[in-house]
């Protein structure tokens, strides 16, 4: 055993050791953001997540003071789930063979004043803070977006959604639980995000449809991409997925987790922010908007659809290469419209092709009306951003 003991011991130091080379290879300096959760379900104020960031040398910490109160709402994550979101972002950033032991977390100070949102006390419910843990990251991002803009991606969207339905079919019970979490990833400095995809701090997917639809009382009427939906940018971000579930049994409870209805996934770089969350009851039929989180039965033969929020994006719009925008009208992952709108690039129909000269007539208009405008990324609500969308 004792033996065995120092070889522990110095996995953990060698582990340290490693850590600190990465954070000093970081520059040093103190940058702050703030991202915000809608509300906890109770009250519609928005759940502001301030963060304080600075890197010294071979130590970093992170300092959430700032962050709003605990909220009523079983949405609060408790703090050691507060730490690991901070220790997952910071393992994006160093070498992947590091071990994720507690060397790995010696160099990081976490702090967040008792009773914030991040830190809660008892009798705080947390059994939903997967999605808190996601805006953490998040939030973690965008302060290191500020320190290192020619690393870090946009906000990613979707991957906060849990839809829950609950009922009984021919006198048997049945629950159905799916965490939509193949959100979409936020532009980067490399490239444009990828579409469909989880974010970098989880590892879940959604359901099959063939699995949903043998085993539970529910009929997925559709499934695919969401058209717009994408943060506008030199690399785009990527398109948030669209799901509708049609209850056949004669009525179920549904509990719906989401977010990003009121605060869209940041752009990075003069990018411009993702689409919102929707979530739309009967669509095209007695249509009603529904809130970020809910509890209610639906009835046979209703309808439930999920467009979730599209990644951010990177980079100044105005600088993506024309032939990229009119490839995603060619696959329908940009309409014509947007295509003018976010990237000033004209397309002629029939066949579809760039109009090369009114493209560069139309850029030089919309980059002479906007004048200078702020790269760094930041929290854009719905009003803010003037889409609906």
């Amino acid at each position: 055993p004792d033996s065995l003991q120092v070889y522990m011991n110095d996995i953990i130091d060698a582990t340290e050791t490693l850590t600190r080379a990465e954070i000093d290879a970081l520059p040093d300096g103190s940058w702050s953001f703030t991202d915000y959760v809608d509300d906890d379900g109770f009250s519609p104020d928005p759940i502001a997540i301030q963060v304080a960031l600075t890197i010294n040398g071979d130590e970093m910490r992170v300092d959430f003071t700032g962050t709003s109160p605990q909220a009523k709402g079983s949405i609060n994550p408790n703090f050691a789930f507060t730490k690991s979101a901070v220790y997952a972002v910071l393992k994006c950033l160093t070498d992947p063979t590091l071990t994720a032991n507690a060397g790995f977390f010696r160099p990081i100070e976490v702090i967040a004043p008792p009773g914030c949102f991040v830190n809660p006390q008892h009798p705080a419910p947390v059994a939903a803070r997967g999605l808190a843990g996601f805006r953490i990251c998040q939030t973690v991002f965008g302060a290191l977006a500020r320190a290192l803009p020619d690393r870090i991606p946009a906000a990613w969207g979707g991957g906060e959604v849990g839809f829950t339905c609950a009922g009984y079919l021919e006198g048997k019970p049945f629950v159905f639980l799916e965490f939509n979490n193949d959100g979409p990833r936020g532009g980067g400095p490399l490239r444009d995000g990828v579409d469909g995809a989880c974010s970098p701090i989880h590892n879940m997917a959604n359901t099959p449809i063939e699995s949903i639809e043998a085993e539970q009382p529910l009929l997925i009427r559709r499934y695919g991409y969401a058209p717009d939906s994408a943060g506008a940018g030199r690399h785009r971000g990527g398109l948030g997925m669209v799901r509708e579930y049609e209850m056949l049994a004669e009525e179920a409870m549904v509990q719906l987790r989401s977010d990003r209805t009121k605060f869209l996934p940041w752009g990075a770089q003069g990018g411009k922010p993702g689409s919102r969350t929707l979530n739309i009851l009967n669509p095209g039929r007695d249509e009603e908007a529904l809130p970020s989180k809910f509890l209610r039965w639906l009835k046979k033969g209703e309808v439930y659809r999920l467009v979730q929020a599209g990644g951010g994006g990177w980079g100044d719009p105005l600088d993506r290469d024309p032939e990229a925008v009119l490839a995603d009208v060619i696959q329908e992952k940009v309409t014509r419209e947007r295509a003018r709108s976010d990237y000033g690039v004209v397309i002629r129909p029939s066949p579809e092709v760039v109009d090369v000269e009114a493209t560069q007539q139309l850029r030089g208009q919309m980059q002479g009306a906007r004048g200078t405008f702020s790269l760094e990324p930041r929290a854009c609500s719905v009003e803010e951003s003037g889409s609906g969308r």
